[in-house]
């Protein structure tokens, strides 16, 4: 009898578990518990390769270390790109050795684990941002089942949509992918914030007394997975997700401590990072779902994978929702439209958005209303928007090459979770339709009678009097993802896309490309004329992207060679051997770096490199990463994944990039490891 209500005590305890978890809940002896009094190992495994011949003296400071979602998202998709696609890519041609140590590490695990942190940070520990329990898809299920009249005079809905997505959807992704745990205090956040402040509000828990009765009945599980001890990975070069599973330190199990500050965070939505975000998420569950494990029983490259994976598939699903039924502006209101049926013009997606929250005690701020903050419709969030949506498209299609195919089914279905897959198949109808609005507006509304495309587009006065090269560029990569992506599909808007691709690529060339190779960051209609100032590493970099991404839809080799050329001037006029870094500008004394500085320069690099199949231009790359990157301090701390193996070391591989506990903050507890906003590096003696 007393091993029965034993077993009913244990069962309890994992259900109220299960209920709590997930939204940010804790229980009482979460909250009341210290810091773990057991200290963590270090990490086994053989230290990253040595970099000394790339690095230089370089004086480099963080001048803003907030974290700014779409410059920061869009350098975590290029660095995404540019990890295992950029150094497998390299291998198959022949322009890297598979024994260079130094640039599968710096591809295959910086910029895959930096991208990842910005990642996970964004959507999963922050806070910065509202929570998927108040997704659309977690409403309709709840409807479905049944349970809306639960508590409806508190909070509408808000008990049945909790109910579902613990009781229900959660566990069908623990089933899927064989995970057989679940975050503490984790936030799933459908739509991001703008920006915040990523420093820590308390002290990191690195214990290892890590209490919780759900971790106590997985101890069984946890072993049948992962098994009893660590198998180092053959290439010896960082710690995967699996070897961490052996090492359970508290703040790898439960996020409390890794949340940022509210008051650091302003509740408005800009439709850049909202596109930006969608596209990493595109980019990340396109990889997640690569491989089956433990015989092919589960879906996900391993248990963690495959659960975060299915994770983002729902918040990109309830961001979709939310764009298509709430945040297209008519003028007068925001509000929905039938894809099916909308006219170009009609209804945009403003540049921002403020959210009134309301605070319900145990749940997170729910969003009770929206109001336009900015009206205007920005060139470069319509383009965020258009390479999100048609990323997402290409990732939901089964038609589209790439590895996860075989893992389609299991991911998308008519009937999850009984036909075995995880989400309806028909959300790609969404996707579908929302890049349609994106691209027709652009096309009606940011499009000049002079044939000119403006960067700015504003209610009563229409397009405005510039041009971006940023925004060109960004413009250009979308048109050609979409006209990749949807040419079954939508025939007629994919040579809508191919056209205007044709037309700004050859706008650019005719109106921006210099004598020198060179671009200018922008033209101005009105005098007909481009800008005087100096020449940009932003410019440069997004130019070559866009024209590459011409060049390899089109095949004009006008658009080739165009960009190879904005590549010399860059080596040429831009780069700073002293250092290792581009200027920002010709002849920058002070250095100043963005997060979309940076992406332009290694996705510039990147697709330079794979057209031109110059080993030489590696050996710049791996220069430019260690002290562009590492050294810079744009990336403000990082993981256990990236060489912090020592849990008590400040910088243990000594690559500049602290843990995240000893990077500072304004509060002293540390940072995320997330991208800051601006930093500067001196580059004196330029010409």
């Amino acid at each position: 009898m007393q091993d029965v209500m034993r077993t009913r005590l244990r069962i309890a305890g994992a259900v109220l578990a299960a209920c709590l978890i997930p939204l940010g809940c804790t229980r009482l002896s979460t909250q009341d518990r210290h810091l773990g009094a057991e200290r963590p190992e270090p990490l086994p495994g053989s230290a990253p390769p040595k970099f000394e011949r790339y690095r230089s003296p370089i004086s480099a400071r963080v001048t803003d270390h907030r974290f700014r979602a779409a410059e920061a998202m869009y350098l975590a998709s290029e660095m995404q790109i540019g990890s295992f696609p950029f150094f497998e890519q390299a291998l198959v041609d022949h322009i890297a050795m598979p024994d260079d140590k130094e640039f599968q590490y710096l591809t295959t695990v910086e910029s895959y684990w930096y991208s990842r942190y910005n990642m996970s940070a964004l959507v999963t520990e922050s806070r910065l941002g509202l929570h998927v329990v108040f997704s659309p898809y977690v409403s309709e299920w709840a409807l479905r089942e049944g349970r809306a009249s639960d508590n409806r005079n508190r909070v509408e809905y808000v008990r049945s949509n909790k109910g579902v997505l613990l009781q229900e959807i959660v566990p069908m992704y623990q089933a899927r992918t064989g995970f057989p745990r679940r975050f503490e205090d984790a936030s799933p956040c459908m739509l991001q914030y703008a920006e915040g402040d990523p420093c820590y509000v308390r002290e990191v828990d690195k214990g290892t007394g890590f209490e919780s009765t759900e971790n106590v009945l997985r101890d069984d599980d946890l072993k049948r997975m992962y098994g009893d001890g660590l198998s180092a990975r053959p290439s010896g070069m960082g710690t995967s997700t699996n070897d961490m599973w052996h090492y359970r330190v508290n703040y790898r199990e439960d996020f409390l401590t890794l949340r940022w500050g509210h008051d650091g965070m302003e509740p408005v939505i800009d439709l850049g990072a909202e596109g930006q975000t969608l596209m990493k998420q595109a980019l990340w569950m396109e990889y997640f779902f690569r491989g089956a494990h433990h015989g092919g029983q589960y879906l996900g490259n391993d248990p963690e994978e495959g659960f975060r994976g299915c994770m983002l598939n729902l918040m990109a699903v309830g961001k979709m929702l939310m764009l298509k039924g709430a945040m297209l502006y008519d003028g007068r209101k925001l509000g929905g439209v039938d894809p099916r049926h909308f006219q170009p013009g009609s209804s945009y997606f403003p540049h921002r958005i403020r959210v009134n929250l309301r605070f319900a005690g145990d749940l997170p701020p729910r969003p009770e209303a929206f109001s336009v903050e900015d009206a205007s419709s920005q060139l470069f969030d319509q383009a965020s928007l258009l390479w999100g949506l048609s990323q997402y498209y290409s990732f939901a299609d089964p038609s589209q090459p790439g590895p996860w195919r075989t893992n389609w089914n299991r991911v998308f279905g008519d009937h999850p979770p009984y036909d075995g897959s995880v989400m309806e198949r028909k959300y790609i109808l969404l996707a579908e339709g929302l890049a349609n609005i994106v691209l027709q507006n652009i096309a009606s509304m940011h499009r000049r009678s002079d044939g000119g495309m403006a960067s700015g587009w504003s209610p009563g006065a229409g397009p405005g009097g510039q041009a971006s090269t940023r925004d060109m560029g960004m413009l250009m990569v979308a048109l050609a993802n979409y006209a990749r992506a949807l040419e079954r599909a939508e025939p007629e808007n994919a040579a809508l896309a191919r056209q205007m691709l044709k037309d700004q690529a050859d706008w650019m060339l005719a109106a921006l490309a210099g004598p020198d190779g060179s671009f200018p960051d922008e033209y101005d209609f009105d005098a007909r004329r481009a800008s005087d100032g100096p020449r940009t590493l932003l410019a440069q970099g997004f130019a070559i992207r866009g024209l590459l991404e011409a060049y390899k839809l089109l095949k004009d080799e006008r658009y080739r060679q165009a960009a190879v050329e904005a590549y010399a001037f860059m080596n040429r006029a831009l780069w700073d051997d002293r250092t290792g870094v581009y200027r920002s500008q010709v002849g920058a004394a002070v250095t100043q770096y963005t997060p979309m500085d940076v992406g332009a320069a290694v996705g510039a690099m990147r697709e330079v490199i794979l057209l031109e199949k110059d080993a030489k231009e590696i050996e710049r790359f791996k220069r430019f990463w260690v002290q562009g990157v590492d050294a810079s301090g744009i990336q403000q701390s990082e993981y256990e994944e990236t060489g912090e193996r020592d849990f008590y070391a400040a910088d243990g591989d000594g690559d500049g990039i602290r843990r995240m506990e000893y990077a500072g903050g304004c509060h002293g507890y540390g940072v995320a490891p997330v991208f800051a906003s601006k930093v500067e590096i001196q580059t004196p003696g330029g010409p």
